[in-house]
C-alpha cells in the first residue's frame, strides 16, 4: 500500500473543507490540525480536498465499464446489449503506476444491486469491495458511481431495475445496442423520468434505500473513497427538485455514513449548455460537485475546435461548485482517437489544472460505442487489440496528487514533462507527486526552492518534504 492515502483509508473518506460562513468540517477527527470544530476554516476562498493529515488531494483518474459490475445483460433470453471489458489487477497497476492515476469512477447499477424489491444482492456488493481493494494496492482508489444511461436497460442501456420503472414498460429491449440515442428520447425513457423525478411513485425512497445499503457496505471499506449519487440526472429534471432528491439521498445516508464523501451532478442538459445556472444552493456539507465537459462534442464533434467554449465550461463549472460551496471534480470528459480528439482532451487538461479541478477521463476500455478508450478493440468478437498510444500518453502527466500545505497553483509542461508547483503554508508532512513511469521511464527528482530534495520514487509516485515556496518536479538528467 502506497502512503498517499494511509490516513485517507483509515478515516474511510476524505474531507471537504468550504470556506463558508455556514459550514465548518464535518469530518470529525479526519479534519485538518489547524481546523477545530466549529471554526470557519479560511485559505484562499477555493474548495479542496483533503485527506485526514489535511494534506490538499487532487484526484486524476478514469471511468471503467467493469465486466460483471456494469449490468446489460438479461436472464430471459434476450440478446446483451453490448459487450463489457474485463477488469484485472494489472489494469490497477497500469493505471497507478504507468499513467500515474490516482482512482477509479466505477459505474455500478441498481438493477443489479437490487434486481427485486428489498432483495439486495450482496455478492455483487461485495466485487465491487473487490474491483476497490484491488486498485488500493497500487495507488488507485475507487468512487462508487449509480450510473445510468436511458433509465434502465429495459429500456435504456443501464440504470433501474425493471421492478422500479414506473410506468411498466410497453416494450423490453435488447441488444445489440446501436440505438442509444433513440432510446433516451423515447417516450418510455421519458415516461420513467417523469414519474421518478417528481417522486410521484416513491422512486425517491425506493432509490434512497438502495444507496443507504450500499454506503452502509461500502463506508470505511479499502480503497473507497467516496459515493456518487446519480449519474447524469434527465435533462428535464427542474433543478430546485433535483436538489430536494440530492438533499434526500444526502441525508439518509449520511445516517449510515456521516464520514462517507457524497458527489451530485446538475442535470445532463449540461452537457449541451456548457453551464448550470441553478438558483439553489445544495446546503450540505462533505459534498463534491461532478459535472461533466462535454462542449459541443455530442452536438458537432466540437468540429470548430473552440477551445474557448472548453473554457467557458470549466469556467463556469468552478463557479457552481463555488456557489455550492463543494469541491469540483469532472466526472466525465473526452473525445474520440483523433487529432481533433486530442486536441479537446489536451486542452481540457490544462484546464483542469489551472482551475484545481479533479478529473476522470471517459473512458478506459470501450467494445461497442466508438473510439473514445485507451484500447483500439476492432477484432470481432472484440477484445483488447493494441493501447493508443497518444491518448495514453495525454493521460499520463505529473501532478500534485497530496500537498502538505496549501497549492497556490501548479503547471505541467506537455513538451518538457516538468512540473511547477507554487507553495503556500508548507509544512514539515510529506508531498506525493504522481511520476507516471510511461512518461519518466528514466526516474524523476525533485527541486525544493531550486535545491535536489530528498525523495523516493516507485509505482508511479514520488515523495517528498519541501516547506519552501517552489517545487519542481522533471525527468532526472
Amino acid at each position: 500500500m502506497t502512503s498517499t492515502y494511509r490516513s485517507l483509508l483509515a478515516a474511510g473518506a476524505f474531507c471537504l473543507l468550504v470556506a463558508s460562513p455556514f459550514f465548518a468540517s464535518s469530518c470529525g477527527d479526519s479534519s485538518p490540525p489547524a481546523v477545530h470544530a466549529g471554526e470557519v476554516p479560511r485559505h484562499d476562498g477555493t474548495f479542496r480536498l483533503y485527506d485526514a493529515q489535511g494534506r490538499e488531494l487532487l484526484l486524476h483518474g478514469v471511468n471503467a465499464r467493469v465486466e460483471g459490475l456494469f449490468d446489460v445483460t438479461f436472464d430471459d433470453g434476450r440478446i446483451p446489449l453490448e459487450p463489457i471489458p474485463p477488469f484485472t489487477e494489472e489494469d490497477c497497476r497500469f493505471l497507478g503506476e504507468d499513467l500515474g492515476l490516482d482512482h477509479l469512477r466505477l459505474p455500478v447499477n441498481w438493477s443489479a444491486i437490487e434486481p427485486e424489491n428489498d432483495v439486495f444482492d450482496e455478492a455483487y456488493i461485495d466485487r465491487i469491495l473487490e474491483v476497490a481493494a484491488m486498485c488500493e494496492r497500487h495507488g488507485v482508489y475507487t468512487l462508487v458511481d449509480f450510473h445510468q444511461d436511458g433509465f434502465s436497460k429495459e429500456i435504456g442501456e443501464d440504470g433501474a431495475p425493471l421492478w422500479a420503472i414506473v410506468p411498466a414498460p410497453t416494450m423490453l429491449l435488447e441488444g445489440p445496442l446501436d440505438d442509444l440515442g433513440d432510446r433516451r428520447l423515447s417516450a418510455q425513457v421519458g415516461d420513467a423520468f417523469d414519474t421518478f423525478n417528481t417522486n410521484e411513485a416513491g422512486g425517491w425512497d425506493e432509490f434512497s434505500e438502495m444507496a443507504v445499503h450500499v454506503a452502509r457496505r461500502i463506508d470505511g471499506r479499502p480503497g473507497v473513497i467516496g459515493l456518487e449519487i446519480f449519474n447524469e440526472p434527465y435533462i428535464f429534471f427542474r433543478d430546485g427538485l433535483l436538489i430536494d432528491f440530492h438533499r434526500r439521498v444526502i441525508d439518509d445516508v449520511r445516517r449510515v455514513a456521516p464520514s462517507l464523501a457524497l458527489f451530485f451532478e446538475p442535470t445532463s442538459f449540461r452537457n449541451i449548455s456548457d453551464f448550470n445556472a441553478a438558483d439553489v444552493q445544495i446546503e450540505r456539507d462533505n459534498v463534491v460537485y461532478s459535472p461533466h465537459v462535454y462542449s459541443d462534442v455530442f452536438e458537432n464533434g466540437w468540429q470548430a475546435e473552440d477551445t474557448a467554449l472548453v473554457a467557458f465550461s470549466i469556467d463556469g463549472a468552478r463557479t457552481e461548485a463555488e456557489t455550492h460551496r463543494a469541491a469540483l471534480y469532472v466526472g466525465e470528459f473526452g473525445h474520440d482517437d483523433s487529432a481533433r480528439g486530442a486536441l479537446f482532451v489536451s486542452t481540457a487538461l490544462d484546464l483542469f489544472d489551472q482551475n484545481a479541478a479533479s478529473w476522470a477521463y471517459w473512458l478506459y476500455e470501450e467494445w461497442s460505442q466508438g473510439s473514445w478508450g485507451l484500447y483500439d478493440a476492432t477484432e470481432t468478437p472484440p477484445g483488447r487489440v493494441a493501447l493508443r498510444q497518444g491518448r495514453a500518453d495525454l493521460l499520463a502527466r505529473a501532478y500534485p496528487v497530496a500537498i502538505s500545505g496549501h497549492v497556490a497553483s501548479f503547471h505541467y509542461d506537455a513538451a518538457t514533462k516538468r512540473l511547477d508547483v507554487t507553495l503556500e503554508r508548507a509544512t514539515a508532512g510529506e508531498h506525493v507527486l504522481a511520476a507516471p513511469t510511461r512518461t519518466y521511464p528514466n526516474g524523476v527528482r525533485v527541486l525544493c526552492d531550486g535545491v535536489e530534495a530528498t525523495t523516493t520514487v516507485g509505482a508511479g509516485r514520488a515523495h517528498t518534504t519541501c516547506r519552501g515556496t517552489s517545487l519542481v518536479l522533471e525527468p532526472s538528467p
